[in-house]
């Protein structure tokens, strides 16, 4: 049977079924990997077929690169180890998909905005969920004759009816008659009952959403009751007061950082008896924070002003303007407290991540900047969609704790402490750079490193509940790093 004598419902619907039994083969054993990875690519392999050609071509450009962005994405997952780009790239896998399901709407990229982002959500929740009733009920066949397809699955049913009471009887006369095979016939029953209806409840939901998605990414998606939202076009005075209010409160937190910054220590111990380590500890994560509450308020004040009173729009640019300046006063701040916690403690993976996640809020204020505060609203969210795509690739190219070992490392050889148990926690992305800077490192504190890297490895090589050595939960460093200990787990020369 060719291609084009299915209709598309039946070949979302055979789609579906691979991808449903391929996604109870590749996500088992433990952590989304490699299986994972693969299940992605399988995904978008269906999709060409079920669409053709065509559905990824030139004309659907967009949906080729937002599909190509969630293959990306997932096979971010084989290439680095650590926890918090895991759940990066899981997030944008996920994300990519919506974006996918979103332009099958009738959504383009140009047209994408805070209000469309979230209608994408929506639409990926209600597609995945429900999109396969569509499938189902125009896809589903009536009756016929027993040469087309509905009456040989009628034959094949009342032939199961038929065949179920002779099978039982026999079966029941034959367990009576043998002890083993009694036995055998129970145990074969046993895995048909557990694993058999997990693998089959596995694949059925997996199936039940790829249909969904397929439906949708290929321009039948549900539509959600969360249409058009309106701005209500509010004056200028309405969300002036909000506006107003956060510029006085930066202000007077601005002016504090000042006394800070030129007061030292002194001020510090005189005035809270903070030392300057202590300070610098405290805060950084609320002011990143702060700093994306400022923004989003921003961006929907830009969304509440009537887009037509020039008068109130000139009024929000420069009242923004002041805001970002004064935003990235405070992100000064925040940066000037972690270069003084580093200074005194070095380097760690929670401080290199909120380090990346300042720096994503600075390219988003940098983007709100170039875009709606010079009347461009429409531009914002497709340039800071790149620049975040941007972003999650950095992360995972720089490798962020290979960087912290090589920057403790050369503490501790300029005299500083090195804690070796906090090192050895690392994920497999940071085994490389400490291998390689073990030579560097003194006797006691290489000795050390060892010890608590082959205790570490040793636990996590032999723990089945995160996947132990199945192949699926594989990813790059945690192979090199397998590698490594089987050879002998050498650290010192």
């Amino acid at each position: 049977m060719t291609h084009s004598s299915l209709s598309l419902p039946r070949r979302i619907g055979l789609a579906a079924l691979v991808v449903g039994v391929a996604g109870d083969a590749l996500m088992r054993g433990g952590m989304l990997r490699l299986g994972f990875a693969l299940w992605i690519a399988v995904l978008a392999l269906c999709l060409v077929a079920v669409g053709g050609a065509a559905s990824l071509g030139r004309t659907h450009r967009q949906r080729t690169l937002l599909v190509l962005g969630a293959v990306l994405a997932a096979w971010g997952l084989v290439w680095r180890d650590a926890e918090m780009l895991y759940v990066v790239d899981l997030l944008s896998v996920f994300c990519m998909g919506a974006l996918t399901m979103w332009y099958g709407s009738g959504g383009r990229l140009q047209s994408l905005s805070v209000i469309e982002a979230l209608r994408a959500a929506l639409l990926a929740v209600v597609n995945t969920i429900g999109g396969a009733v569509g499938v189902v009920a125009h896809g589903r066949v009536r009756g016929g004759p027993a040469g087309e397809p509905a009456g040989r699955a009628r034959a094949i049913l009342i032939g199961v009816v038929l065949a179920v009471p002779p099978l039982v009887l026999v079966t029941a006369l034959l367990t009576a008659s043998d002890a083993v095979f009694k036995r055998l016939l129970d145990r074969v029953l046993t895995v048909l009952a557990i694993d058999g209806i997990q693998h089959l409840l596995v694949a059925a939901v997996l199936a039940w959403m790829a249909a969904g998605w397929l439906r949708a990414a290929l321009g039948q998606a549900l539509r959600t009751p969360f249409g058009e939202v309106r701005s209500p076009a509010l004056l200028f005075p309405s969300v002036g007061v909000g506006l107003y209010a956060l510029i006085a409160l930066l202000t007077l937190f601005v002016a504090t950082q000042l006394r800070v910054l030129f007061g030292g220590e002194s001020f510090l111990m005189s005035t809270q008896g903070l030392t300057v380590a202590a300070y610098a500890r405290e805060g950084f994560f609320q002011l990143v924070v702060a700093a994306g509450v400022v923004l989003v308020t921003l961006i929907a004040a830009d969304w509440l002003l009537d887009e037509d009173n020039a008068v109130g729009r000139r009024r929000y640019r420069v009242t923004g303007a002041a805001l970002l300046v004064l935003v990235f006063a405070m992100l000064v701040s925040a940066a000037t407290r972690m270069w003084l916690y580093v200074r005194e403690f070095g380097w760690s993976i929670d401080r290199a991540i909120a380090c990346a996640i300042m720096l994503w809020v600075v390219m988003a204020l940098v983007v709100f900047a170039g875009t709606v505060l010079r009347g461009r609203t429409d531009r914002f969210a497709p340039i800071g969609l790149m620049a975040t795509v941007a972003w999650v690739a950095l992360l995972n190219v720089v490798n962020l704790e290979a960087m912290v070992v090589r920057v403790n490392v050369g503490r501790a050889v300029s005299g500083r402490t090195f804690d070796a148990a906090y090192h050895a926690q690392l994920s497999a992305d940071a085994l490389p750079a400490l291998l390689a800077s073990a030579p560097r490192l003194s006797a006691g504190d290489c000795t050390a490193l060892s010890d608590a890297l082959k205790k570490t490895w040793s636990r996590r090589l032999a723990d089945t509940s995160g996947g132990g050595q199945d192949w699926r939960t594989w990813d790059l460093s945690l192979l090199q790093a397998t590698r490594w200990y089987d050879a002998g787990a050498a650290v010192c020369p």
